[in-house]
């Protein structure tokens, strides 16, 4: 009688003995190995999609920082323009004030 047994962890941390043979070992070891691999992909995955998540979280970012960009440049404009309307507006009320004294 072939008495087959596999290893396993007790709560001591050793490993209880095996009556495995070398390719029964071996051939457990690449299915504990593909189990590993297939959780591995599957932390991939999250990964990838995360990743995914941010590039397309960052391009909106970048695209609402051009609008903004954009709409700083056109408030420049108008209180560039203000500024020079007041400056025109300051010389009419100084040409209107002396034509009152005359």
């Amino acid at each position: 009688m072939n008495d087959k047994t596999v290893k396993t962890e007790i709560f001591s941390g050793q490993v209880a003995p095996s009556n495995l043979s070398e390719a029964q070992e071996k051939a457990l070891d690449l299915i504990k190995r593909g189990i590993q691999l297939e959780e591995m992909k599957g932390v991939v995955q999250e990964h990838l999609k995360t990743i995914e998540q941010l590039r397309q979280s960052l391009k909106q970012e970048k695209e609402k920082v051009a609008v903004l960009e954009v709409k700083d440049a056109a408030r420049a404009a108008l209180e560039a323009k203000v500024k020079e309307l007041t400056e025109v507006l300051s010389k009419i009320s100084g040409i209107a004030a002396v034509e009152r004294t005359n």
